[in-house]
């Protein structure tokens, strides 16, 4: 049975109706206080071992994180954050005496003192110094686009997970970021080039903040892919970089395969699911035969999600096949935990 509306494009308003609070600017709402990352997820995704982090906590109160009942500890994605800013200036040759006991404002601000003052550093040059404004690094991470500017666009980006979580990177800048590029190439104001030097770099990035993901050998893995004549890498980035913030591990393919590469991959990988996601165009033949193809190559045994802007057009064929659809990335993420109950 199909589900709501899908897309795999990283937000609930799909391709055309994108607003994620792309103009606001980064408050603490924009990071959550909920404590649900477990001491070895932070570890993973900040680069920091397990031990120092509880020497930090012990002798540095760097931060206080939650216990649960049985004094297991559990973060959140703000003392994440503040994780991986002490690091950055630890790394650039300051002690963590003295900056243990900083405000998020105060480690910001030397980050961006300390990048500014080594080579190839700037910092200040892509964020302004009165506030750290979604808005600001969007547009400058759009003109780097438009120029076609590689190493301009990966200076923002950079400069962004300062002060963004990886999930707010996905939600406020990188989604609406290659929904913009995307929907420029369809209006004609950028080149097909434009989108694939965004879809490069942004790719690379992703690589880069959940790279280290210290995944458990156990840990589930779902083949992400778009089919072919789906050109456009949007959901398919985005719903990757959804997957591994949940632990499981994503084996992006990439766009535009044929359903038999996408099933010979979830066969040597033993993924427990395919995730598809369809933007451009819509109520394509194709699409339909791949889909159809898909089921009878992986069977009736594995979960087929699909998501993306155009998959409203497929609805009667998701059916068919008993493909579920998602809405967004967090429905995506729910659909993955649902497999692992």
């Amino acid at each position: 049975m199909a589900r709501r509306s899908p897309d795999l494009s990283g937000e609930r308003a799909g391709e055309h109706e994108l607003d994620t609070g792309v103009s606001a600017t980064v408050t603490d709402s924009a990071r959550s206080s909920e404590p649900r990352h477990p001491i070895g997820v932070v570890s993973a995704r900040t680069g920091i071992t397990q031990d120092v982090l509880r020497a930090w906590e012990r002798r540095y109160r760097t931060v206080v994180p939650h216990r649960t009942e049985t004094g297991r500890r559990l973060y959140s994605d703000q003392d994440l954050e503040r994780f991986r800013l002490l690091k950055r200036l630890v790394d650039s040759g300051r002690r963590i005496s003295d900056v243990a006991h900083l405000s998020r404002e105060e480690l910001i601000a030397l980050a961006r003192e300390d990048r500014a003052g080594s080579p190839g550093g700037g910092l200040e040059k892509i964020a302004p110094r009165g506030g750290e404004s979604v808005a600001d690094l969007f547009e400058e991470a759009l003109a780097a686009i438009r120029d076609m500017d590689g190493d301009r666009l990966r200076r923002v980006l950079r400069a962004a997970s300062l002060v963004l979580t990886p999930v707010a990177m996905r939600r406020e800048l990188l989604g609406p970021l290659l929904v913009r590029t995307g929907e420029d190439w369809r209006s004609g104001s950028c080149r097909i080039a434009n989108e694939h030097l965004a879809s490069s770099v942004i790719r690379s990035f992703l690589g880069e903040i959940h790279g280290g993901e210290d995944l458990p050998p156990s840990a589930p893995s779902v083949v992400i892919s778009t089919p072919v004549g789906q050109l456009h890498e949007i959901g398919a980035l985005m719903s990757a970089a959804a997957a591994a913030e949940v632990g499981w591990r994503a084996v992006y393919l990439g766009p535009n395969l044929p359903a038999e590469e996408i099933a010979a991959a979830v066969r040597q990988r033993g993924a427990r699911a395919a995730a598809l996601s369809v933007v451009f165009p819509g109520s394509d033949p194709r699409v339909v035969e791949e889909l159809t193809r898909l089921r009878r190559l992986l069977g009736d045994d594995v979960p087929i999600l699909v998501g993306g802007s155009a998959s409203p057009t497929y609805e009667t064929e998701l059916q068919k096949i008993g493909a579920t659809r998602v809405e967004d990335c967090g429905d995506f993420q729910s659909a993955l935990a649902a497999l692992t109950s």
